[in-house]
């Protein structure tokens, strides 16, 4: 048995990190964000907005990122009550960004085509909770661009499942009762 790689995605502001923060307070193995990472790192180097400033460097070490984050939930310990690792954004996500802002990349396209996961949990744009935050610099407008090029880069190659608008821990019990019915 070997556990199976869940993402949770969609807009940025929606609630992705509360949820991955909520599975994980629930004892089930998961991997953050990693791009909040470089965009700190950028700022420290006198990038404000690094993925705008040159968004095919942060992709490229974004995906070394996420790339290790896949590979690694391959060697995590499989727990047979939750044999989940959930994700804060996949690795197709890096792809849905650069097309949203640069267009069509056959490179980024064909490198992506190898990840796979076992499961897509989207989150939609959600105004009411959106807030910007040191590495959040968009505005509600500019983050909800990127939600179609998100969904539907995942629509092409993943089963997808649109997590509802309710609290935190709502939306980690319809993860959990999705995942005991069908996982």
């Amino acid at each position: 048995m070997k556990n199976k790689r869940i993402v949770i995605t969609g807009c940025p502001g929606a609630g992705k990190t509360s949820i991955i923060k909520g599975l994980e307070d629930k004892g089930y193995s998961v991997f953050e964000e990693y791009s909040r990472t470089l965009i700190d790192e950028g700022k420290a180097t006198g990038k404000a907005n690094f993925f705008l400033s040159n968004p095919e460097e942060f992709s490229e070490l974004l995906f070394l990122g996420r790339k290790a984050q896949f590979n690694a939930s391959s060697s995590l310990y499989v727990d047979f009550e939750k044999p989940f690792v959930f994700f804060d954004r996949g690795i197709l996500d890096i792809y849905a960004y650069l097309l949203a802002v640069k267009g069509r990349n056959d490179f980024w396209g064909k490198r992506i085509i190898p990840f796979k996961y076992d499961l897509v949990f989207l989150v939609e744009p959600w105004k009411e909770i959106y807030k910007k935050d040191s590495q959040r610099m968009e505005t509600f407008t500019e983050a909800k661009r990127y939600f179609p090029y998100i969904k539907n880069l995942y629509k092409q190659s993943h089963s997808i499942v649109t997590v509802p608008k309710d609290t935190i821990t709502n939306r980690v019990l319809f993860i959990e009762h999705y995942m005991k019915l069908n996982g």
